[in-house]
């Protein structure tokens, strides 16, 4: 998309919420845009910072490339971004099948020699139990297919190591994703659901690349686990007619926090992202 159809969209949503409203209505409308545009972007930032930090990328270099001091940029982001200690760590609420299943993505990291945990052992680790397994066996995937198609896309490994290898910048990214979906949600604690929807909307994560090798495109997973999503797979509540709706999911504004209008529609964030990463897939993939 570009800059200018970028800006074009956000004018409409901006007249379209001010639709009854004369300018002051316009401004605060777009006042409200601008701010969830710029909590968007700071949200992108504070996610690729956190995998630089776990690439081992110093604050130097990354105040470097933002253009402030070391000292600038560590004292802006590293309260933000935060420490985190994967399983069993301060800042994550975990559901206990989650914990089981990071501890199945471990194991198949060691076991293949791996140096590291990538989100393709996520997704192994994932099929260990729970909602998430279900769904993806429901769409006919079976672990001996993500190890196959993982060694046809990374090459071999190394030998078994004696214990578990570290995360991979892009598999905390991955876990950081899971829990803001789940907080977005209403959800306390992260579940296997959430993060198969983050390594499913990963484009550039090799989670990703396996799950197109496999044919299962994003949406099949997003309408397989949209149900345990909202409210952690309680009865939805009953909303108000005047609530306004996803016009793609259906979830309500209470649900998702915050939704972008356009003429005669609203979508959510989830909804944006899945409809960019289905428009990036291959077209087989996309079809399916």
């Amino acid at each position: 998309m570009s800059r200018d159809a970028e800006f074009s969209d956000l004018v409409a949503s901006v007249r379209s919420r001010a639709a009854d409203g004369g300018g002051l209505a316009r401004l605060e409308a777009a006042i409200s845009v601008s701010r969830e545009v710029a909590d968007l972007a700071d949200r992108v930032l504070d996610h690729f910072i956190r995998e630089a930090r776990a690439a081992d990328l110093s604050w130097g270099v990354i105040g470097e490339r933002l253009g402030v001091s070391k000292q600038a940029a560590r004292a802006k982001f590293l309260e933000r971004i935060g420490h985190m200690r994967v399983v069993g760590g301060e800042g994550m609420e975990m559901a206990p099948r989650l914990v089981a299943c990071l501890e199945r993505a471990g194991e198949e990291a060691r076991l293949d020699g791996s140096a590291e945990i990538g989100t393709h052992h996520l997704l192994l680790g994932l099929m260990e139990e729970g909602v998430a397994a279900a769904v993806l066996e429901s769409l006919k995937v079976r672990a001996d297919d993500i190890r196959k198609t993982a060694a046809l896309l990374f090459g071999p490994q190394g030998t078994s190591g004696e214990v578990a290898p570290p995360y991979s910048g892009q598999a905390l990214a991955a876990l950081d994703g899971a829990q803001h979906m789940a907080h977005d949600n209403g959800t306390v604690a992260v579940a296997p659901p959430h993060l198969l929807c983050v390594l499913a909307s990963d484009s550039g994560g090799k989670a990703r690349r396996v799950l197109n090798e496999l044919g299962v495109a994003h949406t099949d997973i997003r309408r397989g686990i949209d149900k345990y999503i909202v409210g952690g797979g309680r009865k939805r509540r009953r909303r108000q007619d005047t609530e306004p709706v996803c016009s793609f999911c259906r979830k309500p504004q209470s649900a998702v926090g915050r939704l972008v209008a356009g003429p005669k529609a609203y979508i959510c964030g989830p909804c944006a992202h899945a409809v960019e990463d289905t428009l990036s897939e291959p077209a087989a993939a996309a079809a399916e």
